[in-house]
């Protein structure tokens, strides 16, 4: 159980570091960082209004399954699966779930 809890301190830790860089750019919309620990779902969102566009966006999803840090979806410049492993995240123990099953399998990382 402590591994799920480091995958928890340390997804959210990401989300963060991402939603400083971009509120840290001319970007006025808002960026959230949301956590269910329960259900172990992570996401990143923008939200907001820029001049009459409004915007609402997930940058980021993550959840952990079977204690694996699978990555759903990412629409950043950001390499989450390397910032997992600079962490202390082991490939095997990351999934690339917005890739194909059969993708998954010339990855190094988890196939699921």
């Amino acid at each position: 159980m402590d591994r799920i809890k480091f995958f928890q301190d340390t997804i959210i830790d990401i989300l963060k570091d991402n939603a400083a860089y971009y509120k840290g750019t001319t970007n006025p919309l808002n960026l959230l960082v949301i956590s269910d620990k329960e259900n172990n779902h992570f996401q990143l969102l923008m939200q907001g209004w820029r001049d009459k566009d409004y915007t609402f966006q997930c940058l980021i999803h993550l959840d952990i399954i079977n204690e694996k840090i699978w990555i759903q979806w990412n629409n950043t410049a950001c390499e989450i699966e390397i910032e997992l492993l600079k962490k202390g995240v082991a490939a095997d123990e990351i999934v690339l779930g917005l890739k194909s099953p059969e993708f998954r399998t010339y990855t190094d990382f988890a196939v699921a």
